[in-house]
């Protein structure tokens, strides 16, 4: 991951037909639309959307906020393919969520209770989980709630 930069119509649908296997899920399950729709409906929803990109400037991974402070990330495999880009993940990560946390009182949304790395990224930005879901959704999967408070 070299860098984070405004998000483009290009590196979204690069991002949305390229996206992890486990993110593809997380979307259908919490948002009952195929994944590639929710990450466009979430990228029209936000308020500051952004690329995750590689040392290239190729896109690797889309994340944004809403207005009412609503984060989401969803990334290609070639995000955690390196050790170096999940350290500079985290590491850039949490300087963004910090910067966020000066213009919101809290970020939230809801993660798939099986998307382990999602999770441990999460923790690693400071968010608590606060509610569990045993059967969240039209699809009735476990989801984690998940929020950071300034």
């Amino acid at each position: 991951m070299g860098h984070l930069r405004k998000c483009t119509l290009k590196d979204l649908n690069y991002v949305s037909k390229n996206m992890r296997d486990m993110d593809k899920l997380e979307a259908v399950y919490q948002t009952d639309q195929d994944a590639e729709t929710a990450l466009k409906v979430s990228y029209l929803a936000s308020k500051e959307a952004m690329a995750i990109c590689g040392d290239e400037d190729n896109p690797i991974g889309v994340c944004g906020v809403t207005s009412n402070g609503c984060i989401y990330m969803v990334s290609t495999d070639e995000l955690f393919s390196s050790k170096k880009y999940r350290i500079q993940l985290i590491r850039k990560g949490r300087i963004w969520v910090d910067e966020l946390m000066k213009s919101y009182t809290i970020l939230y949304n809801v993660v798939y209770a099986e998307n382990v790395v999602a999770m441990k990224w999460l923790e690693s930005l400071g968010f608590k989980f606060i509610e569990y879901h045993k059967e969240y959704g039209k699809h009735k999967k476990p989801f984690y709630q998940f929020m950071r408070i300034a």
